[in-house]
């Protein structure tokens, strides 16, 4: 899914430029939990945690990570939704966050009015890899069995209605197959079980399958950006595989809750920059094939409203059918 919000990321150095809100002085003076809406292990948590350590030494705090898995982010969400808006509990957001409202029915938040963006953490290329064992070993492979066998191949990713599903969505468009999936509480718990033979293929954000990949217990197929990764440089793109300008990224963004006072939202939103241009941080990040991003609390809320109106669409166009 092409979004303005990669390239908004070379907004970061210009952050402190400019007259800032004013600070709240007397925040934080008690930990603040940083709610990870999947199950540890996975592409958000791993990011959660490189950041988390640095963000309490800027914030003189404790910051605590609480996992809340399920339901595509919603429920972590609407734990967040329903916190103090004292910049207390704060949610590291997905492209979830804009797809729930899209695809599912029964949701109890608006993903703008409900929250206030705090800053765009950074975004990640989704990789697509397949159990060594299952014979697969190049996207054409796949797409090849799929095409001959429809609804037979399955794909596991973090998620209903996760970029990584709507990643798998897209290639059935583009590819004319018509593969099946699983989803689950986080790209950990799906990694796991295709590494064990449960389900052949993964799609995933690339921080949670790296390790695997790197340890040869996924084989990997493609990458989801328009170029090959520096981090698997010898993985090609799904653009570069017979599906020209392909592309499908996998955003971070810290969130509060609504009305959160502008003074808070100042603090953190400087606390993060400065954690996101720490080189051990963007060392870390890119290691885990993550751009590191940055900026306004202002440019963050214009990525997150553009990420919805590209949502909409690409549900639309892959004629995904809303969820109950």
């Amino acid at each position: 899914m092409k979004s303005t919000i990669g390239k908004l990321a070379l907004l970061a150095p210009l952050v402190l430029i400019g007259t800032p809100a004013k600070s709240a002085v007397d925040f934080p003076t008690k930990p603040v939990t940083l709610i990870v809406p999947f199950a540890p292990g996975g592409s958000t948590d791993t990011v959660a945690r490189i950041i988390s350590q640095k963000l309490s030494e800027e914030l003189k705090q404790s910051v605590v990570i609480l996992n809340k898995a399920g339901a595509n982010t919603r429920i972590g969400t609407e734990l967040a939704k329903r916190s103090a808006a004292d910049g207390y509990t704060l949610v590291l957001a997905t492209n979830g966050h804009t797809s729930n409202p899209v695809m599912q029915k029964e949701v109890s938040y608006d993903p703008i009015k409900d929250f206030q963006p705090i800053v765009y953490i950074g975004a990640t290329p989704n990789i697509i890899a397949a159990n060594p064992k299952s014979g697969i070993k190049s996207l054409q492979d796949l797409q090849s069995i799929a095409r001959s066998k429809p609804e037979k191949i399955f794909y596991a990713t973090a998620g209903q209605g996760t970029i990584q599903h709507l990643t798998g969505a897209k290639l059935d468009e583009v590819a004319g197959t018509k593969m099946m999936h699983v989803a689950y509480k986080g790209g950990g718990p799906a990694a796991v079980d295709v590494i064990a033979g449960q389900v052949p293929i993964l799609i995933s954000g690339l921080p949670a399958a790296i390790g695997y990949i790197r340890a040869g217990s996924l084989i990997p197929l493609a990458v989801t950006s328009k170029e090959r990764s520096s981090i698997v440089p010898n993985v090609p793109s799904v653009a570069a595989s017979g599906h020209p300008g392909f592309e499908s990224n996998f955003w971070f963004m810290i969130l509060a809750p609504a009305n959160t006072p502008d003074g808070v939202v100042a603090t953190l939103n400087t606390a993060f920059n400065k954690v996101l241009q720490q080189p051990e941080v963007r060392k870390q990040l890119a290691e885990q094939g993550v751009e590191p991003g940055g900026g306004s609390a202002s440019d963050a809320a214009k990525m997150l409203s553009d990420d919805l109106a590209a949502t909409k669409k690409l549900v639309q166009a892959a004629g995904i059918p809303t969820l109950d």
